[in-house]
């Protein structure tokens, strides 16, 4: 089997999941009502939160310059958050392809090696992965009672969770992944792929060690900061655009903000379906009806779908127009 086709059938796949969760969520809706609930919402207010949206990726796009240039290459500020922006465009049409598309972008167009593009955007990635981490962590500090009717409400959330860390297959892999690396760096450590794998490992120690005394610390933090707190507002101003969201207060927006990240985190196309089972969910704790509940989580996200690509396009098609005569002043 190719790999193109194998591309397409993972994505095929991957959308056809996230559908089906969406027509599990939605079969029983009757649709007239739904879009009269979707249009009573204010879509000024629904527009003005993208512009969050887009402030919080293009400063994500600045803090992935800030790595980039600490290994010592000097790319076009625009090219960077341009490559940042066409990301998630990408990622709708493969999924996480557009993790790659980004790194090959500032590769092909500002001569940055693929290896350092890469390198850099999972150290970035890695502090997007320990936000999360810290909103989720927050969330349950800030209304532990929320989390406990949730569990109640869906017993089938918190069996996952258990089946997962009581497999044992999960142990047995773990095992056998660790059995695998000793291996080859004891028994075969002068093979090729031990000495090609050793190799690799000392050049991105070196570049870790780079990055490690950037001068700009407190800026990757501050731009950390602001790209999650630029999300919530997105999300904040979501809540403000519904009558019956809009009372819930900061709080309540945060736990369902913090659920929604959850949901992306699951391996579906964009987060399609996962997503909306979670904003839903969490909606309806909080005391939301079902129907206003699945209202708002089609209206956003659709709404965020949308705009996304949009300006992911625009990312892609500006890239090449980019002025690189000359390298950013430092």
């Amino acid at each position: 089997m190719s790999k193109k086709l194998k591309d397409v059938l993972k994505t095929l796949f991957s959308l056809s999941l996230g559908l089906l969760i969406i027509w599990l969520l939605y079969r029983k809706t009757n649709l007239n009502e739904l879009w009269q609930i979707t249009k009573s919402a204010n879509f000024v207010i629904l527009t003005v939160s993208l512009l969050f949206t887009l402030a919080g990726n293009v400063i994500r796009g600045y803090r992935w310059e800030i790595f980039i240039r600490s290994l010592g290459y000097r790319p076009k500020m625009a090219s960077v958050v341009f490559a940042t922006l066409g990301n998630y465009a990408v990622n709708y049409l493969l999924p996480r392809a557009g993790d790659f598309w980004r790194c090959a972008a500032v590769t092909r167009y500002d001569k940055v090696p693929f290896a350092k593009t890469f390198e850099t955007y999972l150290i970035d990635k890695f502090l997007d992965m320990i936000a999360v981490v810290v909103v989720v962590i927050l969330s349950i500090v800030l209304n532990i009672d929320f989390f406990i009717s949730y569990t109640k409400e869906n017993p089938s959330f918190q069996e996952s969770i258990i089946r997962i860390f009581s497999s044992v297959w999960l142990y047995m892999a773990v095992a056998v992944g660790v059995l695998l690396v000793v291996l080859l760096f004891t028994v075969f450590k002068h093979t090729k792929i031990a000495l090609k794998i050793k190799g690799l490992w000392e050049v991105v120690q070196y570049d870790l060690k780079l990055i490690s005394q950037i001068k700009e610390k407190k800026r990757i933090i501050g731009y950390t900061v602001l790209i999650w707190v630029a999300f919530y507002l997105n999300f904040y101003v979501g809540f403000l655009a519904f009558d019956f969201t809009k009372d819930l207060g900061l709080i309540a927006c945060f736990i369902v903000f913090a659920m929604s990240n959850i949901g992306v985190a699951v391996p579906v196309q964009g987060g399609i379906g996962a997503w909306h089972f979670m904003v839903i969910s969490s909606l309806v704790i909080l005391g939301v009806g079902s129907p206003e509940a699945k209202a708002f989580a089609g209206a956003v996200f659709t709404i965020q779908l949308v705009w996304l690509i949009l300006c992911g396009v625009f990312g892609i098609l500006a890239l090449p127009y980019v002025k690189r005569n000359e390298p950013d002043a430092q």
